[in-house]
């Protein structure tokens, strides 16, 4: 059962910075996104669920000339990104929201779209609100960069994929509400996919989808 967003408020509030413990399946992702999302230096990057922003401190300290909105729910995260992101400057920003639609930025104000390992903590019909809403937010020829947990596909791993699943049945606060997806099948005929991967970590995989609205895909 999907934790409802004040319970994953909650969570994350708890979790803090040990969420970086993460980061020997994340990183190897977030290789994988950047080197197929195509971001180019001055692009305005907007990351839907920011956590404690060390996503945010790379795509900057990569593209000296980009700029940033971080968006998260939890109150603990947003203060730990807007720590790593003061070095940045006013061309980097965190907001905190509640999880009400839309979403606190203009139309067409993105250039691209980050979101890592948030679809597969939310429930699936606000997860297809919440795309509904990045669409809006996505420039014209903007890009939709994804990334989350994926069931395993070698026997290890469907072992690890189906142990996790049975723990967040039974009690989704012991892995942070997360549960293996298919991220790709939240996308409806209105995007066209232009990647879509998967990282083997740990006994962990991961699935990496870029796309944009088919009204300028090509």
């Amino acid at each position: 059962m999907a934790l409802t967003i004040d319970q994953a408020r909650a969570v994350y509030d708890r979790i803090g910075r040990a969420q970086d413990w993460q980061a020997f399946y994340e990183d190897p992702t977030a290789d994988r996104l950047l080197a197929h999302a195509a971001i180019g230096d001055g692009a305005a990057i907007l990351e839907f669920g920011c956590g404690t922003g060390r996503l945010a401190s790379r795509l900057l300290a990569d593209l000296p000339e980009a700029h940033y909105l971080g968006m998260d729910l939890s109150p603990v995260m947003i203060e730990l990104t807007r720590s790593r992101l003061a070095p940045f400057g006013d061309r980097a920003r965190a907001v905190l929201v509640d999880g009400s639609l839309p979403l606190p930025a203009e139309e067409a104000s993105a250039d691209v779209v980050v979101s890592t390992f948030v679809f597969d903590l939310l429930h699936e019909q606000y997860a297809v609100h919440v795309l509904d809403d990045l669409r809006r937010v996505l420039a014209p020829d903007g890009r939709l960069c994804l990334a989350g947990l994926s069931p395993g596909v070698r026997p290890a791993e469907r072992l690890v994929s189906r142990t996790w699943t049975a723990i967040w049945r039974l009690a989704p606060q012991l892995v942070g509400g997360c549960r293996p997806t298919n991220v790709a099948a939240l996308l409806d005929e209105r995007w066209q996919v232009h990647h879509r991967s998967r990282v083997h970590s740990w006994g962990l995989v991961t699935e990496v989808v870029i796309a944009t609205p088919t009204d300028s895909a090509g």
